[in-house]
């Protein structure tokens, strides 16, 4: 890190003005950094499930059907007997950011002049910084080793997730199309989608619609020319929330243009660690510098128990 800048003092550089007069420093930080991190403080907030413990995450998964028919007073009734159940597993995925201070930093953040709460603001920035790179994990199109799966492989109809391939299993495809043009194609495709997921278990339709800003404004400028407004003072700005069939459609600025994915919150969900769920750990001091160090720490998988359930368009150009 580099050493702090001084304002230039001196006669031509401080004046009588500066020399009387406080510089008015208004409170709070002013974010010129980070993102908005959409999908992953969604998901924190909607489809958070708080885990204690465990080697991994696994579901209990219903993928065959009993036998059933019809029969007539003495006839033979099948009696073949079905499995149909198994279990997914998903890895735990570990995730840090640091937070370090000088000695001179820390006794400088004291007293009369501390304007801001040093710990709390690196508290602050570390945990931005932890959001932002898991929102930039979730739309990963290869997710790192040590990563959690990200949307692009767990909402696919090939590739196995939670150690089930589905190539073997075919009831563990998600639902996958090619859009092409959006405006020629964009509404057909996606009321096409929508109605299949809707028909598989549990039988309710996506309640959550994602993708880059580039296909929220493809959404969003075939329905700007169809809005009416009562009052003729008013002008078109844009829509600031858009819904597909009552189903909310956020962006997010990490997601990658070409893909619209459609998730379900029956299907989905972002398992935590409730031990390590954000947690700031003790600050450490080497014993060869005047400097102390802690981490932020969150222990988490994203994970579907349901993957046919979730679905996505591809190939989506304007």
């Amino acid at each position: 890190m580099a050493a702090h800048v001084l304002q230039t003092a001196g006669v031509g550089n401080i004046d009588e003005l500066l020399t009387t007069t406080m510089v008015n420093m208004l409170p709070g930080i002013r974010d010129n950094v980070f993102s908005s991190n959409t999908v992953f403080k969604y998901l924190s907030k909607n489809n958070k499930i708080k885990s204690r413990g465990g080697a991994s995450v696994s579901h209990g998964v219903l993928y065959g059907n009993g036998v059933a028919g019809s029969y007539q007073r003495y006839d033979m009734l099948n009696t073949t007997p079905v499995d149909g159940l198994t279990r997914d597993q998903w890895e735990w995925r570990q995730y840090y950011a640091n937070i370090s201070q000088d000695g001179f930093t820390q006794r400088a953040n004291a007293g009369q002049f501390k304007v801001e709460d040093w710990a709390e603001t690196k508290k602050m920035q570390a945990e931005e910084q932890l959001s932002l790179q898991l929102e930039q994990d979730l739309f990963a199109a290869v997710p790192g080793s040590k990563s959690i799966r990200s949307l692009a492989t767990i909402v696919a109809s090939t590739g196995t997730e939670g150690q089930i391939d589905p190539t073997s299993s075919t009831w563990w495809a998600a639902y996958s199309a090619t859009c092409g043009s959006f405006a020629a194609n964009g509404r057909p495709s996606l009321t096409t989608a929508y109605n299949a997921l809707s028909a598989r278990n549990p039988s309710t339709p996506p309640n959550l619609i994602v993708s880059s800003q580039t296909e929220f404004e493809y959404y969003e400028s075939i329905l700007v020319p169809q809005e009416r407004f009562t009052d003729n003072s008013m002008v078109d700005i844009g829509i600031q929330n858009l819904k597909f069939k009552q189903t909310p459609w956020i962006w997010s600025p990490q997601a990658s243009s070409g893909s619209i994915y459609l998730l379900h919150d029956k299907a989905f969900e972002l398992v935590v660690q409730d031990n390590t769920d954000f947690i700031m750990t003790e600050f450490v001091k080497p014993a060869n510098q005047d400097a102390k160090v802690a981490q932020i720490l969150v222990t988490l998988a994203l994970v579907t128990g349901n993957r046919r359930k979730n679905g996505k368009l591809t190939g989506v150009i304007a």
